[in-house]
């Protein structure tokens, strides 16, 4: 009898061991589970601009190899700058592995273009070339805009260091182009400035999707950092003349992100 009330007694027990244990690993893998179901932070993408060229259409008057040569002229006078974007974001995680995300952001986008050399004044005094009246100018077109993203990330993994691909597109609202330039004369003056470029008709509004692939870093569950080297470019045309242009950039992005409201599986 003894013996059986022991036997019955150790069953109990090891009931109940078995069942906190089974309790623990639920509470342990329902805190793996657990993520914030939403988030907002802080963003900025220092990145190098640029622009593609294309040929619009040929003017009466011009020859199609003309538009041509001007393009191949460019290329071989323009060169890529340093911009940054920057600004708030936000998100909404669906699930564990799939978020949709949105922000405001500031972006300042440019490219340095080097022309050919120009005259200005008399080109000749009397029948002598006066060399110190030809120049060279150089100049930044600089883009500001208002940025609204759009996209869908998608995480990878479940440890602190996480897998993050971002697909989406910006819509940009260009505040304003302007031009910094810097005009070199042949014996050493030099004049710089910078104005509004209200001679060229800039389309206010694009659409420039983006991809980015990084990794997410969770510090804590609720403070995130992200490194994601990012590419984007404008979908519709800059400008309608005969040569447009569409702006690209390609940067790190790197943002905080904290995030809050809890969610089970």
């Amino acid at each position: 009898m003894k013996k059986q009330l022991y036997f019955a007694l150790l069953m109990v027990l090891s009931t109940l061991l078995l069942s906190a244990k089974d309790k623990d690993s639920d509470k342990k893998d329902s805190n793996k589970s657990e993520f914030k179901r939403l988030y907002i932070g802080l963003s900025v993408t220092p990145m190098v601009g640029y622009r593609y060229l294309h040929k619009n259409f040929v003017p009466a008057g011009i020859s199609d190899s003309q538009v041509k040569g001007v393009i191949e002229s460019s290329n071989k006078g323009d060169v890529p700058q340093i911009g940054v974007i920057t600004g708030l974001k936000g998100g909404i995680r669906l699930t564990r592995w799939l978020a949709v995300e949105t922000g405001l952001e500031y972006a300042f986008i440019r490219y340095r273009h080097t022309s050919d050399q120009y005259y200005s004044g008399p080109v000749y005094s009397g029948a002598t070339y006066n060399p110190a009246d030809s120049f060279t100018t150089a100049e930044n077109d600089r883009y500001h805009y208002i940025d609204i993203p759009v996209s869908l990330n998608f995480t990878l993994g479940k440890r602190k260091v996480r897998g993050i691909i971002s697909a989406g597109a910006d819509l940009n609202f260009l505040i304003k182009k302007r031009i910094a330039y810097t005009y070199t004369y042949a014996d050493g003056r030099s004049v710089s400035g910078t104005f509004v470029d209200r001679y060229n008709n800039f389309n206010k509004f694009n659409v420039s999707p983006f991809l980015g692939i990084g990794a997410d870093f969770y510090l804590s569950k609720a403070l995130v950092l992200r490194l994601m080297p990012i590419a984007q470019m404008q979908a519709l045309k800059n400008i309608n003349t005969p040569i447009t242009e569409y702006l690209w950039y390609a940067g790190l992005n790197v943002s905080v992100l904290f995030g809050f409201l809890n969610a089970g599986r």
